[in-house]
């Protein structure tokens, strides 16, 4: 049903329930408490399916609730949308509904889902994705970006708008790249790989930082770049170049310098190369990823210096 608010703004009436496998009280992390309206037996048709963020953990969650899968199945088959936050991905993908689909999920947790589920076409760098009704939002604050597109999706782009300005909302993010770690942090036991990236951290301003490095871990060139592809899942200058760019993020939020002063405390003497290569690595130019995450007060004193 749509109707008419004080502001003028066009918006459909909408039932909602908190929905859970039972009805009654559910006990949540960190011991929070929200009471279910109804259970999945209660719920026979319903046209959107809301999963909110869970705790990851890196093994099977519906082999526990067989019949919240089954739930999820029989729903999309009845046209349901069925939207996810963060690693909820993880739980759709467990039904088999996210096969040969896009989706995403926090990017720290990407990898492991494609590892899990190979058959699932996972974007770690997209906030939002949907296909045959199946919408799922990146990390747990994307629920913002989540509450904007479903109020565009079901009532209007001015609905939306007003929705996201009434409440501060900020949907206007398109990817996680910024926001994205860029060098691996795989666990593994090659010390000679461990040392290897230890130094590199120590020494990014030193000049042909790949030949040092590999000279200085005693093993032929060939030999330490497999090595490393298959300690930490990077190329040597793969990881050489996402440590730059992690370590400039953090002294475009931190320090006063330009921007070419950054790049040179990073190792990149080049400042239009520097440029290229954060554009291409977090999706935005150094200047306005300063802008956007820097603190006000930071930012305001950061920009008159540039």
């Amino acid at each position: 049903m749509q109707s008419t608010n004080a502001a003028g703004i066009s918006a459909f009436v909408t039932d909602t329930s908190i929905v859970g496998i039972k009805k009654g009280t559910l006990r949540c992390y960190s011991d929070l408490t929200i009471g279910c309206q109804k259970s999945l037996e209660d719920v026979t048709t319903t046209d959107l399916i809301i999963i909110p963020s869970i705790e990851f953990i890196d093994e099977p969650f519906l082999i526990k609730y067989p019949e919240l899968k089954d739930w999820l199945i029989q729903h999309h088959k009845r046209d349901a949308v069925i939207a996810s936050i963060c690693a909820c991905a993880f739980l759709i993908a467990e039904t088999g509904l996210l096969d040969g689909k896009i989706s995403t999920t926090h990017w720290a947790f990407s990898d492991a889902m494609q590892e899990q589920f190979p058959a699932v076409d996972v974007h770690s760098d997209k906030i939002i994705t949907e296909q045959d009704n199946i919408i799922c939002a990146g990390e747990a604050t994307s629920w913002q970006d989540l509450v904007v597109y479903l109020v565009e999706k079901y009532s209007s782009i001015d609905t939306a708008k007003h929705i996201e300005q009434f409440f501060l909302l900020n949907s206007h993010r398109e990817e996680q790249r910024p926001y994205k770690l860029l060098k691996s942090t795989v666990a593994h036991e090659d010390q000679i790989i461990r040392e290897a990236q230890e130094w590199i951290e120590s020494n990014l301003v030193a000049e042909n930082l790949l030949n040092k490095v590999t000279q200085g871990s005693g093993l032929p060139e060939r030999t330490f770049k497999r090595r490393f592809k298959l300690a930490t899942k990077q190329t040597p200058n793969e990881y050489i170049q996402n440590e730059r760019i992690d370590t400039a993020k953090k002294l475009l939020l931190t320090e006063l310098s330009t921007v070419q002063e950054i790049a040179e405390q990073v190792g990149l003497m080049d400042g239009s190369y520097f440029r290229r290569l954060f554009k291409r690595k977090t999706g935005m130019t150094a200047h306005d990823f300063r802008k956007s995450f820097a603190s006000s007060n930071d930012e305001k004193r950061i920009l008159r210096k540039q």
